[in-house]
């Protein structure tokens, strides 16, 4: 027999304590919202359940980012030898959480680390870190919603955890509608807004940049 929804509830809600960026945030307000899937039956679906998670992920990653503050480090103040932590707290960053491309995480490589997590992940991969810093208290995740044009390098850093998915479960309520021959699953939940501080890292050759900007007014002239 399928287990209730509230069953369901302790088992996800003890997954999601070890990702701590979206689980204890801070919380500051809250809207209300939804999120639906239409099915051949009633009984309560643990994709469903995932894929609302996945879905808070989501709104709360580009809440995030449009939170953030941008900050620029020239690229060629980069050497190999250079600890990018280093350039992040010279900027006066607090990490915590750093997200990242995959081309991003390559960054991180040369700094010590403790050996990669190794769970029963039910949710996707980028939920979980890539890295986790021996005596720094910060982890590197990687994530598909760092957007970065050539040429340039994207990170986004917070000092807190930016959902409270601990308060979301709770309050959580799962319906299942009649539709025609099908089921509408909904499930509402409650978005968090979090007390936090973010950054945009922005990592580009500024030479560059420069050259082209020149090239560009010779080339009207």
């Amino acid at each position: 027999m399928r287990e209730s929804f509230p069953e369901y509830k302790k088992t996800i809600e003890q997954n999601l304590m070890g990702i701590t960026y979206l689980y204890d945030g801070d919380v500051i307000s809250s809207v209300d919202k939804y999120y639906t899937e239409i099915k051949k039956n009633s009984q309560t679906s643990p994709k469903f359940i995932i894929n609302t998670i996945v879905e808070i992920y989501n709104q709360s990653f580009n809440n995030m980012i449009s939170k953030s503050k941008e900050v620029l480090i020239p690229e060629e103040s980069l050497s190999a030898l250079d600890n990018i932590l280093d350039k992040i707290t010279d900027l006066g960053i607090n990490s915590l959480y750093i997200f990242t491309s995959k081309k991003g995480a390559k960054l991180f490589q040369f700094i010590p680390k403790v050996s990669k997590q190794e769970v029963n992940k039910p949710f996707p991969e980028y939920f979980y870190h890539i890295e986790k810093f021996i005596g720094l208290n910060l982890s590197v995740y990687y994530s598909p919603f760092v957007d970065e044009s050539d040429g340039e390098t994207i990170l986004y850093i917070t000092d807190k955890s930016f959902q409270s998915l601990v308060y979301s479960i709770q309050n959580m309520d799962y319906k299942v509608d009649k539709n025609k021959n099908n089921y509408l699953h909904t499930l509402d939940y409650k978005l968090y807004d979090c007390n936090y501080n973010s950054y945009k890292v922005v990592i580009k050759n500024v030479s560059k940049m420069r050259q082209d900007k020149i090239n560009q007014i010779l080339d009207g002239n």
